[in-house]
């Protein structure tokens, strides 16, 4: 394994799509895309949405403090021991179809790079054409994906599903901001993805 023949470019790309990786994970898997609070007479109330799950948790008053979570990756779930069915809108559901295929493309892109990068029988021109492309799929699915969300988020819906009162007001939050992060970090592998193709001397088919 030797890098000397690797340009500056394709090394640039290993951190950034590993990071790119690592924040659609991130953003994929957590439940702050929306998060709304309110307090009233020493009770806090929060609520936190994601793509799979979301939670409520309850502090202050005479109570114990409480928190709750729901699986939201099919519409029946389990609260309290009892399965409720809860009929989540097709734009949720396209959310996180399209996320997910974001995440299957970052990942199969950094893996082609990696390999593209470190194994001196694997630079060729087939695979970096195979990680930008990857790299742009990544980056459209994953701003889709967020632009769904993001314009759909307010849907009464999904207020009737986590109970939230008229006074509640959601909002987006880190989770939606982080895979915000990953698709232009995908964005910028492409581009990289692109000078390589231009400017290196490639090995043939």
């Amino acid at each position: 394994m030797s890098l000397e023949n690797v340009s500056m470019v394709a090394k640039i790309m290993m951190p950034i799509m590993f990071l790119a990786v690592v924040l659609q994970i991130v953003g994929f898997s957590t439940t702050a895309w929306v998060t709304t609070s309110h307090s009233a007479r020493g009770v806090s109330q929060t609520v936190a949405i994601g793509l799979w799950r979301s939670c409520v948790s309850i502090t202050g008053g005479s109570h114990a403090d409480q928190s709750l979570c729901i699986s939201t990756a099919s519409d029946e779930t389990t609260v309290n021991g009892k399965t409720v069915t809860i009929n989540y809108p097709s734009w949720y559901r396209g959310a996180e179809a399209v996320e997910t295929l974001g995440l299957l493309a970052v990942l199969a892109a950094t893996a082609f790079h990696f390999g593209y990068v470190l194994l001196e029988e694997l630079r060729k021109r087939a695979i970096i054409m195979g990680v930008l492309a990857l790299s742009i799929g990544a980056a459209v699915m994953i701003a889709v994906g967020v632009i769904i969300f993001g314009a759909k988020y307010e849907d009464k819906i999904i207020r009737q599903n986590v109970s939230l009162p008229a006074g509640f007001t959601l909002s987006l939050s880190w989770s939606f901001g982080v895979c915000i992060g990953a698709a232009v970090l995908a964005i910028i592998s492409s581009a990289c993805a692109g000078l390589e193709m231009q400017n290196t001397r490639l090995m043939a088919y």
